[in-house]
Formats: structure tokens, C-alpha cells, sequence
């Protein structure tokens, strides 16, 4: 008889998960409180459960990411002249926080009524069905099912100006972005060039002006940035299906 166990550490699973960003942040100056929730997964029959209930399929990464962690959370803070200030936040809810948004009765008729416009383009049309996966201030964002013949994505809506923006065209790319951006406050509207408060500007110019819109330029009183390049390598969604079980038995003779 042999074994072939196959170990995976809940150190190694997160720090795969993060892309190192943990490491990054743990390692830069002024960086203070970096702290992730350690979550367990989800069972297979809450996922079927979800996914019976709305009627509809979850997309293979987003089912992966619930079948290993019940959301997820990365807070982190930024030490100016020896006061702390918590700017960093990456967070997915919970499974059970995943819900539908219908919006208002008059939004679904004004929708249902222009189903003619780009039926590539999210709505508040019944047709439509909307999960909330995240907040930007005032406006929300969602996992899409738009029509049944294109995948799922994530898009920013703005109700401000009642306009969507598309963030992502999978949640493992909504996931990566998130974590470029190392989670600050408005990195949806930074990442679809919406313009930012000049008080969270000065936050992206401390610690990613790379990450703001090529127009928004530093002053040269700005320092410098903690994460100059960001991740370049891309998150593997492998790692979200061998969490359940840190040793496996995958071979018996």
C-alpha cells in the first residue's frame, strides 16, 4: 500500500491567496495592523442550497472560493506622524450575504420597459438578476447575470449618475484587482478612472500613485510609494479547491 499525501498549510493557503500582498504590506514602513480573518469554508450543500434558491449556477471560481473560505477580509492601517488611520479594507462577504438585489419597482419597469439598449449591459430589469458582492461609498457592486449565454461579471453601479461600470469579467480578476489596489478606500471608482475625493487622492499618492488615473499626477512633496510595481503574478484558482482537507489520501495500492 502507498500514499501520496498532498499538505496544505492555512499559513501557505492565505499567503497564496493574498499573492503575497500580507507579506508586502507586513514588510513596508508606516504600514501598522495588518490583520486577515481566518474563515472556514463553506459545505457543498449550502452552495447547492444558494444556488437552488436563485436559480442560477455560481461561476467555477466563485463555487471554488466558497468550497474554501466563507469570505474574506484583509484590514490593514497607515501611520502619519504617529496617529494610525485604517485605509486599507479587502473584503468579499460572506455566502450567506450573497443576495439579491431587485431594485425599486419604478427601476425594474424603466428597465423591462429598455430592454432594446446593449443587452451586454447590466440592469434592473427582471430579467437581470443582481448580486450584491461589495459597496464603494454610495454605489454598489455586483455579480451580474445578464443573460444566460455570457458568463457572469462584476460591475460597479453608480447610482449618483445611474450608470455601470465593468470592474471585472470574472470574480477571480474582481479578487486580483482588489488586492492590487491593496484595498483603499474607492479603488472601484480609481480602477474604472471615476474621479476620487482630493483627501483620498493624497492617500493613493502616499502609498500607490501608480494606481491612480495617468491625468492625476503627484506633487513633488509626495513620498514615496510602499508598492511600486504591485503583484505581477496572477492568482491560480486551483489553490481554492485543496483547503477542505489539509492531507489528502489520493492513492491507495
Amino acid at each position: 500500500m502507498s500514499f501520496f499525501v498532498d499538505i496544505v498549510t492555512e499559513d501557505s493557503f492565505y499567503e497564496n491567496l493574498t499573492l503575497g500582498v500580507v507579506k508586502i504590506l507586513e514588510n513596508s514602513p508606516c504600514v501598522r495592523n495588518v490583520l486577515v480573518e481566518r474563515r472556514n469554508a463553506c459545505d457543498r450543500n449550502s452552495l447547492t442550497s444558494w444556488e437552488q434558491r436563485h436559480c442560477c449556477v455560481l461561476p467555477d471560481d466563485l463555487r471554488n472560493f466558497y468550497s474554501s473560505i466563507d469570505g474574506f477580509l484583509l484590514t490593514w492601517s497607515f501611520e502619519v506622524a504617529g496617529e494610525e488611520f485604517p485605509v486599507g479594507r479587502c473584503e468579499i462577504g460572506t455566502l450567506s450575504a450573497l443576495k439579491r438585489f431587485l431594485g425599486s419597482k419604478e427601476q425594474q419597469a424603466e428597465a423591462d420597459a429598455n430592454l432594446q439598449d446593449d443587452p451586454q449591459v447590466p440592469s434592473f430589469s427582471t430579467r437581470c438578476k443582481l448580486f450584491e458582492i461589495g459597496q464603494c461609498s454610495s454605489s454598489k457592486v455586483f455579480l451580474t447575470y445578464v443573460r444566460p449565454d455570457i458568463e457572469p461579471g462584476v460591475w460597479l453601479y453608480r447610482q449618483k449618475t445611474d450608470r455601470w461600470y465593468q470592474l471585472a469579467d470574472s470574480f477571480t480578476k474582481y479578487f486580483r484587482m482588489m488586492l492590487v489596489h491593496l484595498g483603499l478606500s474607492l479603488w472601484q471608482y480609481c480602477a474604472v478612472g471615476l474621479p476620487l475625493p482630493t483627501w483620498i487622492e493624497q492617500i493613493y499618492f502616499l502609498v500607490g500613485p501608480h494606481l491612480l488615473p495617468e491625468t492625476v499626477k503627484p506633487t513633488k512633496t509626495v513620498s514615496t510609494s510602499l508598492w511600486v510595481d504591485g503583484p505581477l503574478n496572477t492568482i491560480d484558482s486551483s489553490i481554492f479547491k485543496g483547503r477542505e482537507n489539509k492531507a489528502k489520501n489520493l492513492k491507495k495500492k
